[in-house]
């Protein structure tokens, strides 16, 4: 304990004496005179007042210590993920937490036990880490579908920040499938970690399915492929069929040896689908003779099945590389079909006339067309079904008549030419600096900056002015910047033009410019592909955050709400029905975020495919509905290494300064701990500070010697 003052004490000193001066001074004699003890009196409590106010005005504070013993603390950290049931008993296709709990029992039990110096705090280590407390063993349920130990390893010193941490013990099979690499945290951990291996380390047999990769989009009536690969540990050597399934029908089967021993092995089956939507489809192998686990014998995956292709009319000037090379990419391109028609010098077409029926195609690709051979009817036509609504990308040729396309396709044209004629100048390619992050410039494999490096273009040496509402992605690299690259967007109809001439060379780069070979590919595809998707103006949009979940990922969906003047509505109540494969409904309602913008989580989902329709109300206003759909496939990733990892648990141990145990020698780790200078209790001293200046006794002392120094006076008549 100890007293500490704001200012001096020597001039606390002082003032208590010139406290005690004017205090003599003041009953040194009194009128009328009183006898000695009651001067004493008066000028005793006049004084006490006077020093009082003096000690509180120097703040001062009382300071106080303690010390305090802490005992160290263990952190046990045990694996509750569904691992440990197939490592511990050889799972083969129930639940079997029991034969986890008994593996494990011996290890809780010896670091629970009296012996045991410190105390221990246990914690569950699998998607995530919390505490356990009561019945340890009971509190396990060994049902974790991923196992994060690097999470437990990080939260179990920051749980016990305040506590006197000593050392780490993680009971577990080393098996761990998300999160970072546990060696890394346990460079970094500020205590020992000690590790326990549970369950069986030698190869047992086991066949998996270990991969199934198959289109993202598909459509009906076509085949689609599915690549299968399969690992096996400890394989016969012997043939097993592999079958491709949907909900209980098989597809395809097909037989794969397998491999003698360990190894892998890949099979590609097929499939036409009959149903357009989300569909999912598994793989499944057979169950071969002593197998440690047959969850890892099937796998799922999904993918958006398509009614049809994108049907494209393809149109050319005349005969002419840039037509071919347009014609190249597209017809390459896995979710189009291409109908080119070229015109000859007699107003024919190659390859059969005009199709009677214009208004199947989806997207109009005039390269160079029309060519003043082409007759006006035939240009009517066309010109009707683009500005009708049609998306149309125009190419610019040296034969293109221009006078038709200023007559015929005014209205869609994103710019427009100065002169009906046009000679023609070389100029290189260059993006435009705010159009850099476009969508059709994000293509893989290249840098934009490499536009400027491909073979110069033959531009139009007349003007060209784009209309208001376009937007200019790419001008020449001349003085001038002439545009050309349009794109515009008007009333949902998606237009755009390519104003240059020659892109046959880059279609072929000679090899120095190899790293410029999917320049040409990659923007010809990314302009049909922006061409021909359609604006989204519904005024109610409901989307989930992907078309296939995981099987422990929480479903969610993000949403926007727009009125009749398309402002968004910030304050509607959107509701979205959720249903599976059964006819069960499951309802929610989403949680505005402001600017009309909309969240909702619907938590995990079994697996299966669902559909969901969401519909939004403001008051009794009826907005709009918007509905799709998603699926929510399988997780067995804690079944693709069935047997414990004694490697990486010995190399955690070593790297954290720990050592490495098992179940029969963890009775060794009491005496080892308590002979750890690191695993002691510690001293720690805490002090606390009163300031006596804020406390309000002394103001009531003071004013008690005050008053009654005043009632005595006035008792005995002072003036």
């Amino acid at each position: 304990m100890a007293f500490s003052f704001g200012y001096s004490p020597w001039l606390l000193l002082l003032c208590v004496a010139v406290a005690g001066g004017l205090t003599y001074w003041t009953y040194r004699a009194t009128v009328p005179s009183l006898r000695v003890g009651w001067r004493l009196l008066l000028g005793g409590l006049r004084f006490l007042a006077l020093a009082l106010i003096c000690f509180l005005l120097f703040e001062p504070v009382l300071q106080q210590f303690r010390s305090t013993e802490r005992p160290p603390v263990l952190a046990v950290l045990v694996d509750d993920s569904q691992s440990m049931q197939v490592v511990t008993a050889g799972d083969t296709s129930a639940a079997r937490p029991n034969a986890a709990r008994t593996s494990v029992r011996p290890v809780l039990d010896a670091l629970q036990d009296e012996a045991m110096p410190g105390t221990a705090r246990f914690f569950r280590v699998g998607e995530a880490s919390r505490a356990l407390s009561g019945g340890i063993i009971d509190s396990l349920r060994f049902d974790g579908a991923r196992t994060d130990l690097s999470s437990g390893l990080q939260a179990a010193p920051e749980e016990l920040r305040d506590e006197n941490l000593g050392g780490i013990v993680l009971v577990s099979d080393g098996q761990y499938n998300t999160g970072q690499n546990p060696l890394r945290v346990a460079d970094r951990s500020p205590v020992p970690v000690h590790t326990v291996t549970v369950g069986d380390t030698a190869r047992q047999r086991d066949l998996r399915v270990q991969d199934v990769s198959t289109n993202d989009r598909a459509y009906l009536n076509s085949s689609v492929p599915v690549r299968v690969t399969l690992s096996v540990t400890e394989g016969p050597g012997q043939p097993v069929p592999v079958t491709l399934e949907q909900s209980g029908r098989t597809l395809d089967q097909r037989p794969v040896r397998l491999p003698d021993g360990t190894g892998e092995v890949s099979v590609d089956l097929t499939f036409e689908p009959e149903q357009a939507g989300l569909q999912q489809v598994t793989v499944r192998v057979p169950e071969l003779a002593g197998e440690v686990t047959t969850r890892n014998n099937a796998q799922s995956t999904s993918l958006r099945v398509l009614e049809s292709k994108r049907q494209v009319l393809l149109l050319g000037a005349a005969p002419a590389p840039d037509v071919s090379a347009l014609r190249r990419v597209y017809e390459r391109t896995a979710d189009t079909e291409v109908t080119a028609r070229i015109p000859t010098p007699d107003g024919t077409f190659l390859e059969g006339p005009l199709p009677d029926d214009l208004s199947a195609f989806d997207v109009v690709v005039l390269a160079g067309f029309p060519s003043p051979s082409v007759p006006d009817d035939v240009v009517q036509r066309v010109a009707t079904l683009v500005n009708d609504g049609t998306p149309a990308l125009f190419f610019l040729d040296r034969q293109t008549d221009l006078a038709a396309w200023t007559e015929h396709f005014e209205a869609s044209l994103p710019a427009r030419p100065d002169a009906s004629t046009s000679s023609f100048a070389e100029a290189s390619f260059r993006i435009v600096e705010s159009a850099r992050q476009h969508p059709v410039f994000r293509i893989e494999g290249a840098e934009g900056a490499l536009f400027e490096r491909l073979p110069p273009l033959q531009v139009p040496a007349s003007a060209w002015t784009p209309t208001p509402d376009a937007q200019v992605l790419g001008s020449a690299a001349t003085t001038s910047a002439a545009p050309l690259l349009v794109l515009r967007r008007r009333a949902g109809l998606r237009t755009a033009a390519f104003l240059g001439s020659g892109v046959w060379r880059w279609a072929l780069l000679p090899s120095e410019l190899r790293a410029a070979d999917p320049l040409w590919p990659g923007l010809a595809s990314n302009l049909l592909r922006w061409a021909g998707t359609e604006a989204d103006d519904s005024p109610v949009r409901v989307r989930p955050t992907a078309s296939t979940f995981g099987g422990t990922d929480a479903v969610s969906f993000t949403g926007q709400v727009y009125d009749q003047s398309r402002q968004p509505v910030s304050d509607a109540t959107v509701k979205v029905t959720v249903t599976d494969s059964t006819g069960t409904e499951y309802p929610y309602t989403m949680d505005p975020t402001g600017q009309g913008r909309y969240t909702l989580d619907v938590g995990t989902l079994p697996e299966g495919t669902y559909q969901y329709e969401a519909q939004a109300r403001l008051g009794e206003a009826d907005l709009g509905t918007d509905r799709g759909e998603f699926s929510v496939a399988p997780l067995r990733i804690e079944y693709q290494s069935p047997r414990a990892d004694a490697v990486l648990m010995r190399q955690l141990a070593s790297r954290a300064g720990g050592t490495a145990y098992t179940p029969e020698t963890i009775d060794r780790l009491p005496a080892e701990l308590a002979g750890q200078a690191s695993f002691s209790s510690d001293v720690v001293q805490r002090s606390s500070e009163a300031e006596l200046w804020r406390t309000s006794l002394f103001l009531i002392a003071i004013l008690a010697l005050l008053a009654s120094e005043w009632t005595l006076r006035k008792f005995l008549g002072l003036t």
